[in-house]
């Protein structure tokens, strides 16, 4: 259960073993495993094996979040990816906002590990472009910015159902220094996406305030996999816990069936690939 009978969050990581095709479920930026509580409890039910990890730094405070690297955030969704593959022939990476650009990452170096990516709300570009003018000198800033200054205040949420904006554990306060690694991540990720040759459904909203529709097209065109892209109309950015969940874990089971299908084919020497609407 996301909180027990107290009502607390339960913010950790889990496992929850079922089938031989199993889903790494990565979560956002300053977010936590919970978000992503709603698609695993739909995957677990129909019989998926499931595995959502706490990337470093997340699930404590920002203070800890800043001592930690985007390199680490990649090192845990790898341990995620190895611990999972001890009991499912088959991954699935599904990874929200970072989460997705840590799933691409894993795609291009672990292709025969990886059987599919959803990418939801990716975020390769910010849709605050001033910022990329400002993080690349932010190492040279940090030594001189007084404690207070080394953090800035989240604004407008990312959520657009009030009754999830008002449970969502996510850090209200970011540091600054982890800015500088998210951006970091997105440089390191780009250059990846033209050796990622694995199915990918990508789902992203219209009213995503922090990654805009351009993630999308980005990916369509870089990308050289099966491609199935869903536009929602009324989520915010945290589109596993917002007002369209319900349709976003339907298509990822979708699209995780139709991987495991199209592989089951392949195993039985009927190539035929299964349709993908783009």
């Amino acid at each position: 259960m996301a909180s027990g009978s107290s009502g607390v969050i339960d913010t950790g990581p889990f496992y929850l073993q079922a089938g031989a095709t199993g889903c790494l479920l990565l979560h956002g930026f300053t977010a936590t495993p919970y978000d992503m509580r709603f698609l695993a409890d739909g995957m677990h039910a129909s019989e998926l094996s499931v595995c959502a990890v706490c990337l470093p730094g997340h699930a404590t405070t920002p203070e800890d979040m800043a001592e930690h690297s985007w390199r680490q955030w990649y090192e845990g969704a790898c341990e995620g990816l190895a611990q999972l593959r001890q009991s499912a022939s088959r991954v699935v990476v599904v990874g929200q906002s970072m989460g997705a650009l840590l799933a691409l990452k894993l795609a291009a170096e672990h292709p025969e590990e990886v059987a599919g990516v959803v990418l939801l709300s990716t975020a390769l570009v910010a849709s605050a472009r001033w910022m990329y003018w400002v993080t690349p000198i932010i190492p040279y800033l940090l030594p001189w910015l007084p404690a207070a200054a080394r953090f800035v205040v989240k604004g407008e949420s990312d959520i657009a159902d009030l009754e999830a904006r008002a449970t969502s554990p996510t850090y209200r306060r970011v540091a600054v220094r982890s800015i500088y690694e998210l951006f970091q991540l997105q440089a390191d990720v780009r250059p990846l996406l033209s050796r990622i040759h694995q199915p990918a459904l990508i789902v992203h909203s219209r009213q995503d305030h922090a990654c805009s529709l351009e993630n999308v097209s980005i990916l369509e065109k870089e990308l050289r996999g099966a491609i199935h892209s869903v536009i929602l109309d009324d989520s915010y950015h945290v589109i596993s816990v917002d007002v369209d969940k319900e349709r976003v874990a339907q298509e990822i089971l979708s699209f995780v069936r139709r991987i495991a299908a199209d592989e089951a084919a392949d195993a039985s020497g009927d190539a035929t690939p299964t349709p993908q609407n783009g």
